[in-house]
């Protein structure tokens, strides 16, 4: 029963289900949760990066929601404190990196829950599918390695699975418009896990953290997530 408990399974179960829950949270505790998540997540690129100073994470987050165009000119500024107080530019792009990816990204969930409560879920329920059916077909059925460099396990035939599995869900809550969406959102959500693995190659970890456990840590967790939620509000908005 405990190896249960730290599997991979359960404790993607229990994840999923607070990240439901979250999603129909009132908008300042939805808030207080993705600032929460933007700042444990910039914890752990920075600690990867070898870089303590975490800081501007949560300050291009809270610019951000104020209005994304200042949260743009917040990472810029951020970005070049870091490298000016080191002198050196690789501070800077690491602080650029940090700033957008921590900072930024998450600040698209809370515009999409501003445009309607649901579309978190749906949004949820698409990355899940991709991924949990990507690993699953891909364990099982994967023969053809699909960029071994970046990321060894990832196989053809696991993202033909979980591109049909995210399809199903934007069909299912769409229609047919889901299917020329997923032409956006599928590449997307692969390309959030291909970017967060180039970030761990370079680096020569397995995971961001091992928080939860076989799921690596939130970053790990929520790759796919950060990288679908801005064109997923791109495509509501047209």
């Amino acid at each position: 029963m405990a190896q249960f408990f730290r599997s991979r399974e359960f404790i993607g179960l229990l994840v999923g289900f607070i990240a439901i829950l979250v999603s129909f949270l009132p908008y300042y505790l939805f808030y207080a949760c993705v600032f929460i998540l933007s700042f444990l997540i910039g914890f752990e690129v920075s600690k990867v990066l070898g870089k303590d100073s975490y800081y501007p994470t949560a300050l291009t987050f809270l610019t951000g929601s104020v209005a994304l165009e200042l949260g743009i000119v917040a990472s810029l500024l951020l970005s070049l404190y870091a490298g000016w107080k080191s002198w050196h530019m690789e501070d800077m792009l690491k602080g650029m990196l940090i700033c957008i990816y921590a900072g930024l990204l998450p600040v698209f969930l809370l515009e999409l829950k501003s445009i309607e409560g649901y579309q978190i879920l749906k949004l949820l329920l698409f990355v899940w599918a991709v991924d949990v059916f990507s690993y699953y077909v891909g364990k099982n059925l994967g023969r053809h390695p699909m960029a071994p460099r970046l990321s060894p396990k990832k196989t053809w035939e696991g993202l033909l699975g979980g591109a049909v599995a995210g399809l199903v869900v934007l069909l299912a809550f769409h229609g047919l418009v889901g299917f020329v969406w997923s032409m956006l959102l599928i590449p997307s959500a692969v390309m959030g896990d291909l970017f967060k693995s180039f970030i761990k190659r370079q680096v020569g970890v397995k995971d961001f953290s091992g928080v939860l456990g076989e799921h690596g840590g939130f970053t790990d967790r929520f790759d796919s997530l950060l990288f679908t939620a801005p064109v997923y509000v791109f495509l509501l908005k047209l």
